[in-house]
Order: structure tokens, then sequence, then C-alpha cells
């Protein structure tokens, strides 16, 4: 069992070797006769206190050292003046009570002194595992039941554990018991064994075996709600765009860790963002910019999110900080070029596409909004070429696929027109199926 990990500090007394000059002592008299000599009394029992804390600690390294050597007896002994020295002292509890269960594992003495400190020691595996045996010893069916189910949680966590209960109730012949628990060790392992794999092939970019594994180990129960394991599944839908699943992800995290970073809590508004949620991601954000207005690019998403929402001209003065924040941010420039385009501004549009296109040229959304203003100002293949463009980086880009059926049908291609408008109905129809389970909206078409 090795040595308590806490070792006791006590208090060290000085003896102040000086002077005191006369009024400390007058007042100090004072003090006694005012206070009935408490001070005096107060300093006695703090003294005798040591003194009790003292014989404990040296009758607690009295004991661990005869079970070290071997000397059960004498150990429980030196355990029990330790124990009368400084009674309900959980350690001195937890150690009498292992003794005396290593003594008779049916000891309903040990039963008792662990536990009356199994709320103190909530990690202790030894302290669960003998407990549990001795109500299976003494035939407390339902206190082991109890047991079993609050240790579930870090069961779920530790195989080690988990196996140990289970042969723990096989060497009482409870079968149904232990195969209930193995059942949950075996789904446990092979859900985690079936997580990692959905890691790896998406690392290798096998998107569809991953999202099969993922789901297969969600399935089985894994990972955790509260484990860190649950953050990297969420990463892992958000990347494979799977937003919905990855708000669910975060969500079930955030309820077990509410101290969760600023970063993770604006990941969670980017998933609402990524299926449409407009008015939850909204808020979201909000949430973490009152507490943590410093996190990278929120402003920019917030104004984001208030233009899909229509509200324009709520959405500048955001989109306005992000810029004054990272004066070189092409995605905000291209933001405010939208919000000119939105509002008539041609030139004004085109200046700001010029400035983003010249610090980043490939960002697609750029090329969506270039695709926007040729189509406006009739300059139909400019539209063709800077909307490919778009869907070079962003394939599956509905605005784009509807910008090209229009500008291809007013350039006399309508089997090209007719395409576009065919993909462009099979992409928003999925997204808006992804969006209806929490927005409930119609179908809308894009300009």
């Amino acid at each position: 069992m090795g040595k308590p990990k806490d070792r006791w500090i006590y208090p060290k007394f000085y003896i102040l070797n000086s002077i005191f000059p006369l009024q400390v002592v007058v007042a100090t008299l004072v003090l006694l006769f005012l206070t009935g000599g408490t001070p005096a009394i107060g300093m006695q029992q703090k003294a005798t206190q040591a003194s009790r804390e003292a014989r404990a600690q040296q009758a607690l390294n009295s004991a661990l050292d005869a079970y070290r050597e071997g000397q059960l007896d004498a150990a429980i002994a030196k355990m029990r003046d330790a124990d009368a020295s400084l009674p309900a002292n959980p350690q001195i509890r937890l150690y009498l009570g292992l003794f005396l269960y290593e003594k008779a594992n049916d000891s309903l003495e040990a039963q008792s002194l662990l536990e009356s400190v199994l709320d103190r020691f909530p990690s202790n595996n030894d302290l669960h595992l003998r407990l549990l045996d001795s109500y299976l010893q003494s035939g407390s069916d339902a206190k082991a039941g109890q047991l079993i189910e609050r240790m579930q949680g870090r069961m779920s966590v530790d195989n080690r554990l988990a196996f140990n209960v289970v042969y723990t109730l096989i060497q009482h012949n409870r079968f149904p018991d232990a195969k209930r628990e193995i059942d949950k060790v075996s789904r446990n392992l092979q859900g985690e064994v079936l997580f990692i794999g959905g890691l790896i092939s998406f690392g290798m970019g096998k998107n569809e075996e991953a999202v099969d594994l993922l789901q297969g180990a969600g399935r089985l129960g894994f990972p955790p709600p509260d484990s860190r394991q649950t953050l990297t599944l969420a990463g892992a839908w958000y990347r494979l765009k799977d937003f919905k699943r990855a708000a669910q992800a975060y969500e079930s995290f955030f309820t077990r860790h509410p101290d969760a970073s600023p970063e993770q809590k604006f990941q969670l508004g980017l998933c609402y963002y990524g299926y449409g949620d407009f008015n939850r991601a909204l808020e979201q954000m909000l949430g973490v910019r009152k507490l943590f207005p410093q996190v990278a690019e929120l402003n920019f998403y917030i104004g984001s999110i208030l233009i899909e929402l229509k509200k324009t001209e709520e959405a500048r003065p955001y989109i306005d900080a992000e810029l004054e924040k990272d004066p070189s941010s092409f995605k905000a420039m291209t933001k405010l070029a939208l919000l000119e385009y939105l509002a008539g501004n041609n030139e004004l549009c085109r200046k700001w596409l010029e400035k983003s296109a010249s610090r980043n040229p490939g960002w697609f959304e750029t090329h969506m909004v270039y695709g926007l203003l040729y189509n406006r100002l009739g300059e139909y293949e400019k539209a063709v070429q800077s909307l490919e463009a778009c869907l070079k980086e962003e394939p599956e880009y509905p605005k784009a696929h509807f910008q090209l059926s229009f500008a291809y049908r007013r350039l006399g291609n309508e089997e090209k027109a007719r395409q576009y408008l065919e993909s462009f109905n099979k992409l928003q129809h999925a997204a808006t199926a992804r969006a209806q389970e929490a927005l409930d909206l119609r179908d809308k078409t894009p300009e």
C-alpha cells in the first residue's frame, strides 16, 4: 500500500527573545484581564491539539513501518493508537479499514471504516475494490450494486479498474453481473478502437470511411461525454463539415466542463454558423465576446452572422473592428466589399475586392463577390471566370452554382445554365436538410 500521499504539516513554536516596550506589556495585561485569560487558554488548546497530532503521526508512521515488515497485527494496534489520538481523521480511518480488511475481508468494522471515508477518497481504487468485496462477502448486494453504479464513470475511462470489478464479481459467483460489466468493457474497448480508426482514416483523407467508424464508435458509447476525446471528436466532425454532430459533441463536453477555453466556445459558435443556425451562432459569439473579446476573428464572424441575418448595418461595425484589429485581414476586406455590393456601391465594392485579392488572390469569397458584381454589371464572361475560381476552392458552395447558372444563361449557354441550376438545387436541398432539424426553414434562393 505504500506511504500516505499527504504528510501533515505541524505548526512550529518559536521563542521570541526580545524585550517588549512597556506599552505592549500593559496592553497585553489589560487584554488578558478583559478576556478572562482566553488567549492563554487558546494557546493551551493549540498545544494540546499539536501534541495529539504529533502522537497520531508517530503512531501512523509506526503502523506503516510494521505493515511493511509484515506485522499486520502490530500495524492494526498502532493504527488504533493513531485513531484514538485523532478520532475521525480520514487518512487514519482509511488505513485502519484496509488493514482490518486484509486481516479478515468479512470484517464489518473494516466495512464501516471504509464506508466512512469513501467520499474523501473518490479516486482510490483499492478502497472501492475492497469495499465491493466486503459487501459481497457480507451479502450486502444492494450496497454492492450502488457502489458499482457509483464507479461507472471511472470504469469507463479506466479499463483496469473495470476488469478488477469483473474479477471480483466472478470470485463471488455473480456471473450475470460480471457479464453485464464485461460487456460494457468490451463495448468501450471496441468503441475506442473504432474511434482511433476513424481518426486515422480521416487523417488519410478517407472521409467516408472515417464517418462510418466514428459513428460506429458513437453507437458503442465512445468517447465518454466528459473525456478529452470528445473534444477531439468535435474537431473531427467540424473538419468533416458535419457541423451538427460537431456542435453536439462540444455541447456535451461543455455541460460537464463549463470552464472550457474561449477558443473552444468560439468553435461551437462556428458549428452553429456552419449548419445555418444563425441566431444561436450570434448568441454564442456575443457571449464569448462579452468575456473574451481578444479571441481571433471573433468580430469577423459576428459580422458575418449578422449579414446572414440581413442585419447589414449592424454587421458593419464588427467588420470595421476586425479590420482595425488586423489591417491585413483579407476576409474582412471581402466582407466590406459584400456590404458595399448589397448597398449598391459598385465602385467601393470593387476597391475592397482589389485590396483583398492583393493580399490573398485565392480566397473563395473574394471570387464569389467578384462574380456577383460582374453579373450585376453585365460582364458575364468575367463572372464565369470568378465563380469557377470560387468553386475550385469550395466545390460545394451553392451560391456560386446559382450565379454561374445565371451567367451562362445570359451568355446563351442553356446547357451549362441547366447543369449549374441542377447542381445548385441539389446542394441547396442538402444544406437545407442539414439545417432543417434546427431551424425548420423553407428553401431560399440566394441572390
